[in-house]
């Protein structure tokens, strides 16, 4: 069935969006922002398929059920299962399984994913991960870099930010010291890492239909003091077997050696229920959000990961694990708070790339190769080909935010110049190209 125009619905698909030019500048300032620090740390990039196939995506290697009612899946024309990636990790747990890469190996990939989940401000179906892994590092050391990272990208970008900080074997430890069967440990955990989204009773609720209410009612008593106290010391006094006493000496180190990458204190907080809902990770877990004095309606993370051992070594069927760790930056959300915000990094008119307007009287010849050579200096421009009148031109700049004008007319041409005009001042002067040039670059 054809469906007409006029009948369709223009709109894009719900959960994704169109970026005009001025919000497509604020992000790809983002992701400049972003890519120098990534880069400035040591991560190459990597470029995956939006598309992956679905016996990837749905290994019970990577996220597990809980993602997996999220993915969006199709058939391609012979018949072959796939579904769009819902993160970068598993491709890059794949590439790596695939490949032969020397370790450490170290990227950063930014680009789409697709959840068909809640949508809430902020977060949407379609959105872009900044992701960055390291790859064969065991130590906490790394987990530690990139937390050292993640304070420099953040205050790239203007934000003030805390972040996060569990251990996934502590955790084990801790439902092990409450008497909480290996078999249920995931999903408690899972709900546990609602504590803040859905509040102590909604979280309770959840627990009472995976364990017996009693151990629901401890397990909840036990994680809220915990959060309350958010000390280390506190756990380590506990009676805990060796997972947990690994736990708690893994993020002891990490803490070690925050401090001496220059993190400051209290960027990174301890918070026992923390748990992160992907099943994949393995040791120390993170995720960012945004401090209170930013007074932000946006409450979601903006960053979050870990470290997953286990991942990439049984993709690859690797006798040995494979250490990996890694954040993902979250460029929608963060996106949305710095527009909140009018952050340093947002705050400008920029609403296209032009640089100069070029405006014919006629002699086109001329003012195409009055633009060329501006090209040719590194100078964005656009050039009126349709002949319109010096004050339509002029509006259009205006509109548009273009911060020059050059007009090219027959004397212009016959003493090899051009007239500059500043926008912003409306000052006009008749200049030589060489000249001109010196104020556009």
């Amino acid at each position: 069935m054809i469906i007409t125009v006029e009948m369709a619905d223009l709109s894009p698909p719900r959960g994704t969006r169109d970026f005009l030019p001025e919000e497509k500048l604020l992000r790809n300032s983002l992701v400049a922002a972003l890519q120098k620090t990534f880069e400035k740390y040591g991560f190459n990039p990597l470029e995956t398929p939006a598309l992956e196939n679905y016996d990837i995506l749905a290994s019970k290697f990577a996220g597990g059920s809980e993602i997996l009612k999220e993915l969006y899946t199709l058939e391609d024309q012979g018949k072959r299962k796939l579904g769009l990636r819902y993160d970068l990790t598993v491709p890059l747990a794949r590439v790596f399984a695939s490949q032969k890469l020397a370790m450490p190996f170290k990227r950063y990939a930014i680009a789409s994913v697709w959840r068909d989940g809640p949508m809430k401000a902020g977060r949407y179906r379609e959105f872009t991960q900044c992701d960055v892994d390291a790859v064969g590092v065991s130590s906490v050391r790394q987990e530690a870099e990139i937390m050292a990272l993640t304070y420099a990208a953040f205050k790239a970008a203007g934000l003030d930010v805390f972040v996060k900080v569990n251990n996934r074997k502590l955790l084990n430890g801790l439902l092990d010291f409450l008497g909480i069967p290996e078999a249920k440990r995931v999903p408690v955990i899972i709900e546990l890492d609602k504590l803040e989204k859905i509040g102590a009773q909604g979280v309770l609720k959840e627990l009472e239909a995976i364990i017996e209410p009693g151990y629901a009612k401890e397990a909840l008593e036990l994680f809220t003091e915990l959060e309350i106290e958010k000390s280390l010391r506190v756990v380590e006094g506990m009676a805990l077997g060796e997972e947990g006493k690994q736990g708690v000496s893994e993020l002891k180190e990490f803490y070690s050696s925050l401090e001496a990458f220059g993190v400051p204190d209290g960027f990174a907080v301890f918070s026992p229920s923390l748990a992160r809902g992907l099943n994949y990770y393995t040791g120390i877990v993170f995720e960012a959000f945004l401090k209170e004095s930013e007074g932000s309606g946006i409450k979601s993370s903006l960053a979050a990961g870990g470290r997953y051992d286990d991942l990439i070594g049984k993709f690859s069927r690797a006798k040995e694990k494979i250490p990996a760790v890694g954040i993902s930056f979250g460029l929608d959300v963060i996106a949305e708070v710095l527009k909140e915000k009018n952050a340093k990094l947002v705050k400008t008119s920029k609403k296209t790339v032009v640089r100069v307007l070029v405006v014919p009287f006629q002699n086109y010849a001329y003012a195409l190769k009055v633009s060329q050579e501006l090209r040719a200096r590194g100078v964005a421009c656009t050039v009126d080909l349709d002949g319109k009148s010096v004050s339509r031109n002029l509006d259009f700049a205006n509109k548009q935010g273009i911060p020059f004008v050059v007009f090219c007319g027959a004397q212009e041409e016959k003493e090899k110049k051009v007239k500059l005009r500043d926008m912003q001042s409306g000052k006009e002067e008749l200049a030589s190209l060489p000249s001109a040039l010196v104020k556009l670059a």
